[in-house]
């Protein structure tokens, strides 16, 4: 999933237009006429709002799209491993503030929970934003390793679900993923 701009954070409709800010040529200004888009005025304040619905009125622009879709993020499921060193998983529970992690492989499975902070799970809602993992690619496969390691990431949020995985091949911003996991587990997962 990537996240979509264009969606009123508020009532959630796609009816929207992009507001346009300066001196509007003729044609900018027939298409506002037209209700093809929206003129913001001349004055830019660089947190002017970039996109305006049609159907409540609201105004917003693309960071407040980003909070409002991180902010609806309630746990995440993540593991990776291969058939030779096994398997990690953990879940972080941001809404009981549970966090579960597991490792199996070789016909052993060890197995660790603990209770997370408020200050814990925001911390962990800030680290998935600046590596902008809602913004991956639903897969990642390197076509020419048939073996190797494997991960997935189900993002559990209100609504829709978002599943991520890979075989040998990680977005940008794999390693501090894996960092801020081992981090706020306390346990090793690669």
């Amino acid at each position: 999933m990537s996240i979509k701009y264009k969606k009123c954070p508020k009532c959630g409709s796609t009816k929207v237009l992009k507001i346009l800010y300066g001196m509007p040529t003729h044609e900018v200004f027939l298409k506002a006429e037209a209700g093809e888009v929206k003129l913001g005025g001349c004055c830019v304040t660089g947190s002017d709002p970039e996109y305006y619905c049609k159907d409540c009125h609201n105004e917003w622009n693309k960071n407040q799209v980003i909070d409002v879709a991180y902010d609806q993020i309630n746990a995440l499921i993540a593991s990776v491993g291969g058939f030779f060193g096994g398997y990690y998983e953990v879940e972080i529970n941001l809404i009981s503030k549970e966090l579960k992690w597991k490792h199996f492989g070789a016909g052993e499975e060890a197995t660790y929970e603990k209770g997370i902070r408020n200050a814990t799970a925001t911390k962990v809602l800030e680290e998935l934003k600046d590596i902008d993992v809602l913004n991956w690619k639903a897969k990642y496969v390197e076509p020419d390793v048939l073996d190797g390691t494997q991960w997935s990431l189900e993002i559990i949020r209100n609504g829709r679900n978002i599943k991520k995985y890979g075989s040998n091949m990680y977005p940008d911003g794999w390693k501090r993923f894996c960092e801020m996991i081992r981090h706020t587990s306390g346990r090793k997962f690669k």
